[in-house]
């Protein structure tokens, strides 16, 4: 599965936000070290000329382009997870216990991840018990009718969670895809 970013930008704000304070600081941070240079040792300023002023504002661009470039790169490591968390989260919320969250090697948020991807599965395997055990009890027939409304009326709730991802045959083949999660479009089976 092809796991690259599709978006330049996943969460605008954020990521102009950082890559603006990134090349900011690294515009004060160089000035900086140029205006203390000369500061500490007022001679160069005599001995500079016109082409090294401008060799080093050359320089200076480059850097300010660099850095602007290198806090994209990293901004993707941080907005990307905290894109993809918040949208599984979400996903969870509307009862999905589906979800499980892929990071990329090298992505903060690992651990963020790792910890829902454990929660979704407890939540999963407590929610098929849950079910099975109401199921058992629906199928009962020495139970009043006060005690099969309320198992009727769990059985509707519980229903609302998705414990299972969605699958789709391929008509024209003998194959089962997984339709819905981060694994859509892999072959679950061969029918």
């Amino acid at each position: 599965m092809d796991n690259r970013r599709q978006q330049l930008l996943v969460n605008p704000i954020q990521q102009r936000r950082f890559v603006m304070g990134a090349v900011l600081t690294g515009i004060i941070l160089i000035n900086l070290t140029v205006i203390l240079t000369v500061v500490f040792n007022p001679l160069l300023l005599e001995a500079v000329e016109i082409n090294h002023l401008m060799f080093l504002a050359g320089i200076e661009i480059v850097t300010v382009f660099g850095i602007a470039y290198f806090s994209l790169i990293l901004s993707h490591k941080i907005a990307g997870p905290a894109y993809a968390l918040a949208r599984d989260l979400k996903r969870l919320a509307d009862g999905d216990l589906t979800v499980e969250i892929r990071l990329r090697e090298g992505d903060f948020n690992m651990e963020a991840a790792e910890a829902l991807n454990f929660t979704a599965e407890i939540l999963r395997t407590r929610m098929k018990a849950i079910q099975a055990e109401l199921a058992k009890l629906e199928a009962r027939r020495n139970i009043d009718e006060d005690t099969r409304h309320t198992v009727e009326r769990l059985l509707h709730d519980v229903a609302y969670f998705k414990t299972e991802p969605d699958v789709k045959s391929d008509p024209h083949s003998n194959k089962i895809f997984i339709t819905t999660g981060p694994q859509s479009g892999e072959l679950l089976k061969d029918a």
